[in-house]
């Protein structure tokens, strides 16, 4: 790491551990705080080393290093450097005088090497100010290394290594004979491989100067991978796999190694200036071109008969299920589509990873999905889309998947990349309890970026940003977006039906200098403002200024702009705060205070059959009331600019009675309600019906919008003498819900999967009067998910029937499913019974259809373990297999 200068006096202190912790003499400056929650991340230790990671102090200004103790003894400091792949990048931004203002950040790990096979370690860490003086210890954490493992080496399996041969099934083979803690290594050399499939209890190795290559064959993966079980498209399986959805029962899963994992995705130009690897323009556009593996794979797609071939592409590594899970140090390089994408998966560390996928068209660096528990520590982001993106899901369906939550981002590089830390656009089912602390963000297009799409349901909560330097992004720092679409998602879901948005978002000592676009964006929709948002000790230097709407509920507290002059855009935002050192504006000084309405009167006249005149007091503001609006209940029916104070209303209804009130706004949506007025038109009220059409066309289900649950409609507009105020839509027979009388399609939610509907559309005015369209259209919904796993009844069990000297007769319990078993699979003694194809983890091969089998073949007098597992017709199985020891006569 840079050298951290200090005095001789406090060197000498520093090593002076005896004296570590002692109260300081009368009116001396008090030792800094000592670290909290000292831990070893999820698999993050081996036979020979073992990473700790902790919290900072709450008050930490005065930290600048940490020093660890293994046993009471000093063993190193943060300061004196790591060997992580982002400590050169860390140390070169700090070392940089024109960063000279920025944050500098103090990653909270270590890892201690050298250690002691199966041995039991005791560390603490001790805060270190800039003289030198420590804090007390942590609380302590013990750990034991492991074992040395069992080495299973690909070469002696019959990998090649040469590039060209493919490796595919050798590899495999030494995966599938790897005991439980054994390590399958992938020596020096480059082994071409297709889709691998790992298993609980085992490393996967890439040692340094051996790449797993991977095949530029679509055909050497399997076709069917679905992000969500509702997921409408299907996608290639990826390089490296773990895989079930028995969530949990694959476990203690590590891929190392200083090696790489080359997805041989794209074309490679030229590496840039730094020389980092960049593939060539990557897009649907230049697939045929420029895709390896991702032309093969869009190509074959095609042929499939996909409806979006491109977005088939597979990732490098997806992990699916698995709980504790360790990927550090190797290089991950050139998917075709992402890097790595762990899906309800729990308790996972990635330290140490080099992510390169720069200028690959959605090459994420690492997707976490339905998970809980992710460590993301020392790691270099180059990527061509977001570095660490987190997603939950989309639309009503992801209400029955459990939140992405507790994540720990510290101590990383971003480099290139369209966001550094990202939540979204997926956020159905929540984001919530994200850290990201202590990293650099050097060169992405944003730092901290926030999107959705309002259908997609859910949102973030409790989200911080802290401790971090940002420079030169080319779009905003900071962005939380309502507006976010992509248009090559290929995934169509039942919208949900509460609106999508981000809250108790905290962003504290942060530094950026440069921004290409807006410093800080926020765009909610109305009916859905983020809120919550909480900035504090944040610097801008040669930032865009601030552009927010749609914000309800922020604080911004010494919020700085440096050479901004007028820094801040804010409108239909309310309850924001400017406090402290901010930067403030004429525009702060309205946002931060709402109109008041000391004398609230309005008054009608003039009121004949259609309209009246409503009159009112005016409102006051410190910057001017910029409308008036008049509501009736939560519609808007009129806008006023602030300096009118009467309106003609029109387009009522005879006979009615208005119950209308007002509302005062200023030009940054501080809102008021004001007085009330009811009002009733003269005239008899109106009995004539609206007029509907009556062509077979005049209502109709949207072609291509027919999903599980849902389908939209869209209809011809009805007249009436007086309009029409809403349309009511029916579903056989059934009320489907409403809209307003200005819209004129309907998206209907909550149907059952697999059903015959027909649709009825009434036109409703004002004053009651109804008009049914004769025209019915009928559609069928699609067939349900297959969201279940087969399982077993309980007292479920696996019999011998019959017993001889080579053979043993079988019987079990069948299982069960929500769609359709398509048989089981035998296993002896881990080993795969054939019934036909090969298995793998997803696809439908069997032993038998039935739940009986015949064993043949066997060695008299030797013991055997049976197990049997269950699978349905999406390639779903039990891994919960029923066991059975059995000895020949």
């Amino acid at each position: 790491m840079v050298p951290w200068r200090m005095p001789v006096f406090a060197i000498l202190a520093t090593l002076s551990v005896g004296l570590a912790g002692a109260p300081p003499a009368a009116g001396a400056t008090p030792a800094p705080a000592a670290p909290v929650g000292l831990r070893v991340p999820a698999l993050a230790y081996d036979a020979a080393s073992i990473t700790l990671v902790w919290e900072k102090p709450r008050e930490h200004a005065d930290v600048v290093d940490y020093h660890v103790y293994r046993d009471g003894r000093l063993a190193g400091s943060v300061r004196a450097g790591s060997g992580s792949p982002a400590e050169p990048y860390l140390d070169a931004f700090a070392a940089d005088p024109a960063n000279a203002s920025q944050v500098r950040v103090l990653p909270a790990t270590f890892t201690a090497t050298g250690l002691r096979p199966r041995h039991r370690y005791t560390f603490t860490v001790r805060s270190v100010d800039v003289v030198g003086r420590e804090s007390r210890d942590s609380a302590p954490v013990t750990r034991w290394t492991s074992a040395v493992s069992r080495v299973f080496n690909v070469r002696d399996f019959g990998a090649v290594g040469d590039g060209s041969t493919p490796d595919t099934a050798a590899i495999q083979a030494a995966i599938d004979a790897c005991s439980p803690g054994g390590t399958v290594l992938v020596p020096a050399g480059t082994f071409l491989t297709g889709a691998l499939w790992l298993k609980s209890e085992m490393t996967l190795a890439v040692a340094a100067g051996a790449t797993l290559l991977g095949s530029p064959e679509a055909a050497d993966y399997p076709y069917g991978f679905r992000l969500y079980d509702y997921s409408t498209d299907q996608r290639f399986f990826s390089l490296i796999n773990a895989h079930t959805y028995d969530y949990g029962t694959l476990h203690d899963i590590r891929v190392v190694g200083a090696g790489t994992i080359d997805g041989n995705g794209w074309r490679q130009g030229p590496p840039d200036a730094d020389g980092f690897p960049v593939a060539l323009p990557s897009s649907s556009s230049t697939v045929d071109t420029n895709g390896i593996l991702a032309r093969s794979q869009t190509a074959l797609a095609r042929q499939f008969g996909s409806a979006s071939p491109y977005g088939t592409r597979s990732n490098l590594i997806t992990l699916r299920g698995v709980r504790n899970v360790y990927l550090g140090g190797f290089t991950a390089v050139n998917p075709a589509q992402h890097d790595l994408v762990l899906l309800h998966s729990d308790n996972v560390t990635v330290a140490g990873v080099r992510m390169l996928t720069q200028g690959v068209n959605n090459g994420d660096g690492i997707d976490f999905a339905h998970g809980s528990g992710l460590t993301v520590i020392d790691n270099v982001f180059d990527t061509g889309d977001d570095g660490m993106n987190f997603a939950a899901g989309l639309g009503a369906a992801a209400a029955a998947d459990p939140p992405t939550r507790d994540a720990w981002i510290a101590g990383n590089y971003f480099r290139h990349g369209h966001g550094a830390v990202v939540t979204g656009s997926h956020t159905g089912a929540w984001i919530e309890d994200i850290v990201a602390e202590d990293n650099v963000v050097d060169g992405t297009d944003v730092a901290l970026r926030m999107k959705t799409d309002p259908n997609n349901g859910g949102g973030a909560r409790r989200v911080r940003f802290r401790d971090t330097a940002v420079k030169a992004v080319t779009r905003q720092a900071i962005i939380l977006t309502s507006a976010y679409s992509d248009p090559g998602a290929a995934i169509v879901v039942e919208p949900s039906p509460v609106k999508a948005r981000f809250t108790d978002v905290t962003v504290t000592h942060i530094t950026v200098d440069g921004t290409g676009g807006d410093s800080i964006n926020v765009l909610g929709v109305a009916g859905a403002a983020h809120g919550n948002l909480r900035l504090s000790d944040v610097r801008f230097l040669h930032a865009r200024p601030a552009s927010i709407r749609y914000l309800s509920g922020a604080s911004f507290h010494d919020v700085v702009y440096m050479t901004t002059p007028d820094p801040w855009s804010i409108s239909d935002s309310t309850g924001l705060v400017f406090s402290g050192t901010t930067t403030v504006s004429a525009t702060t000084a309205d946002a931060g205070q709402g109109p008041r309405w000391p004398d609230a009167r309005l008054a009608v006249s003039g009121v004949d059959d259609v309209s009246a005149t409503l009159s009112w007091t005016p409102a006051t503001d410190n910057a001017g009331v910029a409308t008036y609006s008049i509501m009736d209940g939560d519609t808007t029916v009129a806008t006023v600019p602030g300096t009118g104070y009467e309106y003609r209303l029109t387009g009522l209804s005879p006979g009615l009675r208005y119950r209308l009130h007002a509302v005062a706004a200023d030009a940054t949506g501080n809102r008021v309600r004001g007085p009330t007025v009811v009002l009733r038109t003269s005239g008899t009220v109106a009995t004539v019906p609206p007029v509907v059409p009556t062509g077979p066309d005049a209502v109709r289900v949207t072609a291509g919008s027919v999903g599980t649950t849902w389908m939209r409609l869209a209809w011809q507009p009805a007249t009436g003498t007086h309009g029409v105020s809403r349309y009511l839509v029916e579903a056989n027979g059934r009320p489907a819900g409403g809209v307003p009388g200005d819209t004129l399609t309907f998206t209907a939610t909550g149907l059952r999967p697999g059903t015959r509907y027909t649709f009825t559309v009434v036109a409703v005015d004002a004053s009651g009067n109804r008009a049914t369209y004769p025209a019915r259209p009928v559609a069928v919904t699609a067939p349900p998910y297959d969201r279940a796993v087969p399982s077993w009844p309980p007292g479920g069990r696996l019999t011998a029937t019959a017993v001889g000297p080579t053979d043993v007769s079988l019987r079990w319990t069948p299982a069960r499913d929500d769609r359709a078993l398509v048989g089981y699979r035998l296993y002896l003694d881990g080993v795969p019974v054939p019934g036909g194809a090969p298995f793998t983890p997803v696809n439908t091969a069997s032993t038998t259809a039935g739940t009986s089998y015949r064993l043949t073949g066997l060695r008299p007098h030797t013991t055997y373990l049976v197990t049997v597992s269950a699978g349905d017709s999406a390639g779903k199985w039990t891994r919960s297999a029923l066991p059975l020891r059995v000895r020949t006569s």
